[in-house]
């Protein structure tokens, strides 16, 4: 034990924690600092039908209820995070930001996060929102359905495509694990942008009358 304190000690001498936002030297614990915490750009929406992300995505598909816990903006600090987040290995990060949610989710049937295809998997070694799901799901004391859905369908990236491309590629991506009980369920994906990847999922559950769907973000772009 006294050697693994000396080894994290001298790692934290020279290999510093930096804050993810601004690069300033922070503790070990931290992944900002109390500055850029601050400027979080949080929405301060309801989860409800109110906000953009519930606008956004019910033109594509039906669900109850939405919410995004920050704005996205090309070089804002979310920006920063959820990069840290998807391609640094850092999806512990999503720990922090699940303490951001105050609203109570205990009436619900569980969390269920947005799969990666097992290749994608394989190749990132884990999926970026997972630990952000997961600490929900336990801060509400609900269940937690890490295989509730499957990705069976594997796509390159879609950045460069538009809604209408992005929404038929997305066209029998996901599996409802046959085991799921119906109920009401919140998914969970890191950000909102065209809304195609989350609505293909919906359109699933969409087919069953026994279950609801809201949806939570980390971001709205």
């Amino acid at each position: 034990m006294e050697i693994k304190t000396i080894v994290n000690s001298l790692v934290d001498l020279f290999f510093p924690m930096r804050c993810i936002g601004c690069q300033e030297v922070i503790q070990p614990s931290q992944n900002l600092c109390v500055l850029c915490s601050t400027q979080l750009p949080l929405t301060h929406w309801e989860f409800n039908q109110n906000n953009i992300a519930f606008s956004r995505l019910r033109n594509l598909c039906e669900i109850e209820k939405a919410f995004s816990l920050l704005h996205f903006k090309h070089h804002n600090v979310t920006q920063t995070v959820l990069h840290e987040m998807k391609y640094k290995n850092r999806p512990e990060i999503g720990l922090d930001l699940a303490q951001l949610i105050k609203f109570d989710l205990s009436k619900y049937d569980g969390i269920i996060p947005i799969p990666l295809h097992p290749k994608r998997l394989k190749k990132r070694g884990y999926n970026q929102v997972e630990d952000f799901a997961r600490r929900l799901a336990e801060i509400n004391q609900i269940n937690y359905f890490g295989d509730g859905l499957t990705r069976v369908k594997y796509h390159f990236s879609q950045v460069n495509e538009d809604k209408a491309h992005r929404l038929e590629n997305l066209k029998d991506t996901f599996e409802i694990n046959s085991n799921l009980k119906a109920g009401h369920y919140i998914l969970i994906d890191d950000v909102v942008t065209t809304g195609a990847t989350i609505a293909s999922a919906v359109h699933l559950f969409n087919k069953n009358s026994n279950f609801k769907i809201s949806v939570i973000t980390i971001a709205c772009a």
